[in-house]
């Protein structure tokens, strides 16, 4: 049987061995892809995505030996890669939450001892198990299963709605116009949807 040398594991495995330029890229062009893709779901933006992504495909050459290589070169990637998501979304919703105490008039100085660092994150990272991230994940698909179902038992009113906002990530503008409706009454019924489905959840 020929072995795959184009697999994740494959291409891993000899980055692993070697640390070569070579085989470094070649396990780049691979991953690269569906990187990029998962980042600009998460942080939607096009800049923040081409800066994590350099960030993550750094660190796969500078913390390589952090890599635990009986798993899947994929499960650390998308985890560094979600850490740098998370600190930048940190950053902009704190520069948000600064600038808005400034529109008001109040002085304020950002510290920058205050800010949350990918490193940080990756300590923390480094410090769970396989098993942890698997339990973490089946967490989130029973609450994602959870969602769905309550969702589906909204009134029509609301249902339709919020599968629009929720699943398929429409505007509320296109919502509006899809179903003619003024945007605020569309907001009111989002605002009402998710507020019933936080009450069944919990």
């Amino acid at each position: 049987m020929t072995k795959d040398t184009n697999n994740y594991r494959t291409l891993a495995e000899n980055f692993l061995e070697t640390r070569s330029e070579k085989d470094y890229n070649a396990l780049y062009k691979k991953v690269k892809p569906g990187l990029r893709a998962y980042i600009s779901n998460v942080v939607k933006d096009g800049d923040a995505t081409q800066d994590i992504l350099t960030n993550t495909l750094t660190k796969m050459w500078t913390k390589i030996d952090q890599y635990d290589p009986q798993y899947q070169i994929t499960t650390w990637l998308y985890r560094i890669a979600f850490n740098e998501c998370l600190a930048w979304i940190r950053q902009r919703n704190r520069k948000y939450s600064l600038d808005s105490m400034r529109d008001f008039g109040i002085e304020v100085t950002e510290s920058s001892n205050s800010r949350l660092s990918a490193d940080d994150l990756l300590i923390e990272y480094n410090q769970m198990t396989e098993q942890d991230y698997i339990d973490e994940d089946n967490q989130i698909n029973n609450q994602y299963a959870l969602a769905l179902e309550c969702i589906k038992n909204l009134k029509p009113m609301y249902r339709e709605i919020v599968e629009d906002r929720l699943i398929n990530n429409m505007k509320y503008e296109d919502i509006a116009e899809k179903y003619d409706l003024p945007l605020q009454t569309i907001k009111n019924r989002i605002r009402r949807g998710k507020t019933l489905i936080a009450e069944q959840i919990s």
